[in-house]
């Protein structure tokens, strides 16, 4: 049998000796500075100040993330695929444990030195760091000006290049890409409504900056990517069975390059996930008319989308009255979310699709309650287990029926977000939102589902 070969990060990590970190960051910041020099301009003086400090915050990284970070571009630099994957679904996640937990990683700015300046890498990078920031940390303001700043410019790069950007990246990175955009875009609305926490610098830069994080632009990079993609038309074609050749013609230069196809095909998926956000559920349905629900679809390739696919097609079903729908979506995910936890326990998403199933299961009591009908028994013995007393309940219907409606709806739906933000950017009507706030847009829709 062969001997077990460690993966580069465990290399790099478990023998932080070898190899000479010096030679991948050079002289950066070496040059010794003579007090004696004259005539120092104040620029000049400033810019050296800024490099010995880069050089400082860069000598406090551990060397195992050095190491990792030469080796995570490295692979990147050579596309290869394999060894991207490794570094961003174990390496960067072990690192983040041993070192990163409660703090931010390093700045893009000063690792920069260790990737030789590399214009795209540090925009990836940044697209990790801000990640790292809302998931383990807690965004201030300027973190969620800045994710989005970078945002703008990832996907600027991939949309208006003079051609196509020819990455290889691992599609459950592209889908986290698309996941995490539309993530950080809904907490920072939920984040800008609530007007009576914000100090006198947010108010002045939300007033300012109004524009950022807005539905248009949003909206905008999701059907920009799928127009750039021809993602449909390729996926009407291959359902209709077209030659390779016909379909290349079809899809252009685009829509023929896995990583715009990839991206394309997530951001039906992001748009979908949108507009149930924005409560609108008809167009939410409408976008996915090109995508089949069924286990040989290309969302099943990384399992995180296949259920965020089933849970919001699901959740429209529901809005919609369409029960016996909702129930037969959200009855095949938690089956396979049963069938797959033995194998995807140690899988970095692993938390996030358990308790997105926990949602999927009081939604299918509530479905299932309003339209009897015949179930797995695995998954009808779950929800007795856990919803037994408050099933019945709904059954029964009545005030005590009505309530668990209520509770069950408010812990598992969606975190509606409203299109229009406050107006910052007027203090008198500022005053008069505060004064007399509409209605949040979860209470507002689970008031419509709750009126039959």
């Amino acid at each position: 049998m062969a001997a077990h070969r460690p993966t580069y990060y465990e290399e790099f990590e478990d023998d932080v000796n070898d190899g000479n970190l010096d030679i991948a960051i050079g002289n950066y910041g070496q040059n010794v500075y003579d007090a004696d020099q004259a005539d120092v301009s104040e620029a000049a003086l400033l810019a050296f100040q800024q490099q010995i400090a880069q050089q400082s915050a860069l000598a406090q990284i551990p060397d195992p993330v050095k190491r990792f970070i030469i080796h995570f571009h490295e692979a990147f630099r050579n596309n290869n695929l394999q060894e991207i994957s490794v570094a961003y679904e174990s390496g960067w996640n072990r690192l983040t444990e041993k070192y990163y937990q409660k703090v931010e990683w390093p700045e893009a700015e000063i690792i920069a030195p260790l990737v030789d300046e590399d214009p795209i890498f540090l925009i990836l990078y940044k697209e990790l760091y801000f990640r790292h920031v809302y998931s383990r940390l807690s965004p201030n303001i300027d973190d969620r000006f800045h994710s989005y700043e970078n945002s703008c410019e990832l996907f600027n790069l991939l949309l208006n290049s003079e051609g196509p950007v020819l990455l290889a990246l691992p599609d459950i990175w592209l889908w986290d890409i698309i996941d995490e955009f539309i993530y950080q875009f809904q907490s920072f609305c939920l984040w800008r409504s609530k007007v009576k926490s914000k100090n006198e610098e947010e108010l002045a830069l939300l007033a300012e900056g109004n524009q950022m994080w807005s539905c248009y632009s949003v909206l905008n990079v999701l059907y920009s990517l799928i127009q750039k993609s021809q993602i449909n038309e390729y996926l009407k074609a291959t359902q209709e069975g077209k030659s390779a050749e016909e379909v290349a013609e079809l899809v252009g230069e685009y829509g023929m390059i896995p990583l715009y196809r990839s991206l394309g095909y997530f951001s039906i998926i992001g748009l979908l996930r949108v507009h149930v956000l924005l409560g609108d559920y008809t167009l939410a349905l409408k976008v996915m008319d090109r995508i089949e629900l069924n286990q040989k679809a290309f969302f099943t390739r990384v399992t995180a989308c296949h259920v965020t696919t089933y849970y919001f097609v699901g959740f429209c079903y529901l809005a919609l009255r369409r029960y016996p729908d909702a129930v037969r979506t959200f009855s095949s995910i938690l089956n396979f979310i049963s069938r797959m936890r033995q194998y995807h326990t140690k899988s970095y998403q692993y938390d996030q699709i358990n308790k997105m199933g926990d949602r999927m299961y009081a939604l299918l009591a509530m479905c299932h309650a309003l339209s009897p009908s015949r179930l797995d028994d695995n998954i009808m013995s779950v929800i007795r287990e856990r919803f037994g007393d408050q099933y019945n309940k709904m059954l029964r219907g009545g005030p005590d029926g009505q309530t668990v409606f209520h509770e069950l709806f408010t812990y598992a739906c969606p975190k509606f977000i409203s299109a229009n933000p406050p107006p910052y950017h007027d203090p008198d009507l500022l005053q008069l939102y505060i004064a007399e706030p509409p209605l949040e847009p979860a209470q507002r829709h689970e008031a419509i589902f709750l009126a039959d």
